[in-house]
């Protein structure tokens, strides 16, 4: 059996791919989307916050970064209520290892869409969770810890289902981000 990293990568590209579509069809040069790159990202990692923090705690000894509470700093600091952003249910059940992969591996893409720049970077108005470089530390270790990792088909089958149900909910906390019509 392969390592579980290739398991989810291999079971997880297609719901990778559309969830970059759907979070890089935003400009973060323009306000009002980098606005709702952060509350699509708030409102994904409310139900999948502890998982992360229980993986990054107590499987990799590591401190874990509160990424919901900078989400919220951001925001508020944006004129955000977040009091009132939706709520959304996990799209099935998780798992502390998928969603560490899916989370972690999210923090180093923002670091490649950090290079590109934000709305407000260039004004001085720096996003800490945008800004927050624990992510590359975190995802190299869980990246290996993933690589060590020989599941049997079953472990393999029920990580591979909870890392697709992590990107569905990212997916979802997008949609539900969307600015209400009127």
């Amino acid at each position: 059996m392969p390592p579980l990293i290739t398991h989810l990568r291999d079971a997880t590209a297609a719901s990778h791919q559309t969830l970059d579509n759907a979070f890089g069809s935003l400009d973060l040069s323009n306000h009002d989307d980098f606005v709702r790159f952060l509350t699509g990202h708030a409102i994904g990692m409310a139900p999948l916050a502890g998982h992360f923090r229980a993986f990054v705690e107590n499987e990799l000894n590591l401190p874990c970064p509160d990424l919901s509470a900078m989400l919220h700093d951001d925001l508020r600091a944006l004129g955000i209520d977040t009091t009132s952003l939706p709520k959304i249910e996990p799209a099935s059940a998780l798992s502390d290892v998928a969603t560490a992969y899916v989370v972690a591996g999210s923090r180093l893409g923002l670091a490649m869409i950090r290079k590109s720049g934000y709305w407000g970077s260039a004004e001085g108005h720096l996003s800490t969770y945008m800004e927050d470089d624990t992510g590359r530390v975190i995802w190299k270790e869980v990246a290996a810890w993933l690589k060590a990792r020989v599941p049997d088909e079953a472990e393999a089958e029920r990580e591979s289902q909870a890392a697709i149900a992590a990107f569905e909910t990212f997916r979802q906390a997008f949609l539900a981000s969307a600015p209400v019509q009127q």
